[in-house]
């Protein structure tokens, strides 16, 4: 149960923006869009990570901070700059979409299937550990 205490920590994390959130006080109001871009964004957040190899994100708990992160993130820019939000929204997974499918390119793996799955895998855990080089063949 190593994925406990950073299940707290995101969760008092949400806590306190929802408590103390700085909206509000300046006549920023949470309206309607607000939510159909949340949606919008989970929708692609989703969409993205199932494509471009989100499935081998280790460990799993992982993906639960990084949508919370990206979520959390998108709502506070609406909140902030309201329909230009979306130029994040999308363009944060966009570009993601994007750089995945060069290092795939790159790499000589599938950007689509992410085969072959232990080079991939390797590639993941060099970038993990700060090495960018190339794969040795």
């Amino acid at each position: 149960m190593k994925f406990l205490p950073t299940l707290f920590i995101y969760t008092l994390i949400i806590a306190v923006l929802v408590i103390w959130a700085p909206w509000g006080a300046n006549g920023e109001n949470i309206e309607v869009f607000h939510f159909y871009y949340l949606g919008l964004a989970a929708v692609i957040w989703g969409v993205s990570y199932r494509l471009f190899g989100g499935r081998f994100i280790r460990p799993q708990w992982k993906k639960v901070g990084k949508f919370i992160g990206y979520m959390t993130a998108s709502f506070i820019l609406l909140i902030l700059v309201g329909h230009f939000a979306l130029i994040f929204i999308i363009g944060h997974q966009a570009s993601g979409g994007v750089g995945h499918y060069m290092i795939c390119k790159k790499h000589d793996i599938d950007f689509w299937t992410c085969q072959p799955e232990e080079k991939y895998l390797e590639l993941t855990e060099k970038w993990a550990k700060g090495d960018f080089g190339k794969l040795e063949e």
